[in-house]
């Protein structure tokens, strides 16, 4: 005698009104990261030959545009199963704050992205950041390249780590806080890094080509960032580069 199927999904169990808050949160960010960095690479794939891209002529950025693609899926698929997730459990006041948790290590994460992400050397306009030693090299001479964003990077980590130090300290925050201290944190990683890889979806710069390069006719403020850009580099290589 074969047992009777069931197709009813099992109640999950509850959680505290702030942790409820969390867990849609940080789901909701998530989801939303991942369709920006999905439409920001999108034009790569979508372009035909001549047409230009954030990243440069249509075919010239398709390896760093494909990372993207891929993480923001990863995001927009992650983040969906945490709010369909979040929505079927019940508030209970004693049960797990898990995801209260979790969003402040998120946003410590997300601090330590950003770190990651901002330029150490650049150089200034008519130099180019030498893709070994960090030099500024030109046609006439060489020096070496200033670390202007070492500051910078240590800021955003120790600003990530306060607010999600924070979060996790504070019990007793309104979640409209909380939330709203994810949401611009998310946002905010998610469109600086969008920026630094395939380009803001709106953004729509012209391109001009010399000496076999396709150049900006308005380049980035470091010359690392649109020697990178150029030509498409993994992203995990210049994540770490950086």
């Amino acid at each position: 005698m074969s047992l009777p199927f069931s197709t009813h999904r099992p109640r999950l169990p509850g959680e505290p009104l702030q942790a409820r808050a969390a867990h849609l949160t940080v789901g909701g960010c998530l989801a939303g990261g991942g369709i920006l960095l999905i439409w920001s690479a999108w034009d790569e794939f979508s372009c035909t030959a001549g047409e230009g891209t954030s990243t440069g002529p249509c075919g010239v950025g398709i390896q760093v545009s494909g990372a993207v693609l891929l993480v923001g899926l990863i995001m927009a698929i992650a983040g969906a199963i945490a709010v369909s997730r979040g929505l079927r459990r019940p508030v209970d006041p004693d049960g797990a704050g898990g995801w209260r948790i979790g969003q402040g290590i998120a946003v410590m994460l997300c601090g330590a992205a950003v770190a990651l992400m901002i330029p150490r050397a650049s150089c200034p306009e008519g130099t180019h950041l030498s893709a070994v030693f960090r030099f500024c090299v030109s046609t006439t001479r060489s020096f070496e390249a200033p670390s202007t964003g070492l500051g910078w990077k240590f800021l955003a980590f120790g600003a990530g780590v306060a607010l999600g130090a924070t979060l996790l300290a504070w019990r007793s925050m309104p979640w409209p806080i909380a939330t709203t201290i994810v949401v611009l944190v998310f946002a905010f990683t998610a469109g600086f890094a969008a920026s630094r890889t395939t380009g803001l979806p709106w953004e729509h710069r012209s391109y001009v080509v010399a000496d076999g390069f396709a150049r900006a006719s308005e380049p980035r403020h470091d010359a690392e960032g649109d020697r990178l850009s150029r030509r498409g580099f993994p992203i995990l290589l210049w994540l770490f580069e950086s």
